[in-house]
């Protein structure tokens, strides 16, 4: 969370243009969270790239669920809406990468594949080293990972070329508006993440109760 309003769309914008709400839409959505608003960037109509721009509102926002009639889409989307139009202000081009997990490790420490896998249906050997450019993909990585100690979150840096996550990419949803990416080569851990806000216990469960049906099913990962 940040104090600054984001926007997540594929339209081309500049700094000082106007974003209005759609004819026929009361509102325009905007988000202090920039994960929603990645998703939101990817999940949006139309065949251009995704963007996210920083924005600032004309007029008052209002949370979008105390809107009458809103209906939450099931997964991460921008939060709060305005009547008014929004200035675009910049738009996000440098992004954090994180990746969670229950090691404890130090900045400086290389995060190497070829260890055994948190996930699948059978213990394997992973091909890549995995990791994101949304906190809550790293979150559910650090609470569903193996192993006993606390789940930690840190920011991370490739050592050479990266790719989508095809586990995610274009699965249940269009694009990989999780962020999540993978690497043969070695992650650099910068720093950790202390205080990051983790899922609740029953999310977690359901998600552990999805993960455990897949393994019951032969559900394999795609590591190769």
């Amino acid at each position: 969370m940040t104090n600054r309003f984001f926007h997540g769309t594929r339209a081309e914008m500049t700094s000082g243009d106007l974003l209005s709400p759609l004819a026929g839409a009361a509102h325009l959505f905007l988000t202090l969270n920039l994960d929603e608003a990645i998703w939101s960037a990817e999940l949006a109509d139309g065949d251009s790239a995704p963007r996210v721009y920083l924005v600032d509102p004309l007029g008052s926002v209002e949370r979008a669920a105390d809107q009458p009639g809103y209906d939450a889409p099931g997964h991460p989307s921008m939060s709060w809406c305005s009547r008014t139009p929004l200035r675009v202000t910049g738009e996000v081009t440098e992004w954090s990468l994180y990746h969670g997990t229950r090691a404890d490790l130090c900045p400086g420490d290389l995060l190497k594949p070829g260890y055994l896998s948190n996930f699948g249906a059978t213990a394997r050997t992973a091909n890549y080293i995995y990791f994101s450019r949304t906190l809550d993909a790293a979150a559910w990585g650090a609470e569903l990972a193996a192993g006993e100690g606390r789940g930690r979150i840190y920011l991370v840096e490739p050592t050479g070329p990266v790719e989508d996550d095809p586990n995610l990419t274009n699965r249940k949803f269009r694009g990989n508006p999780t962020k999540s990416f993978r690497s043969r080569d070695p992650l650099r851990i910068t720093r950790e993440i202390v205080n990051w806000q983790g899922h609740t216990p029953k999310a977690i469960q359901a998600m552990k109760d999805g993960l455990e049906r897949l393994k019951q099913l032969g559900a394999v990962a795609i590591d190769d």
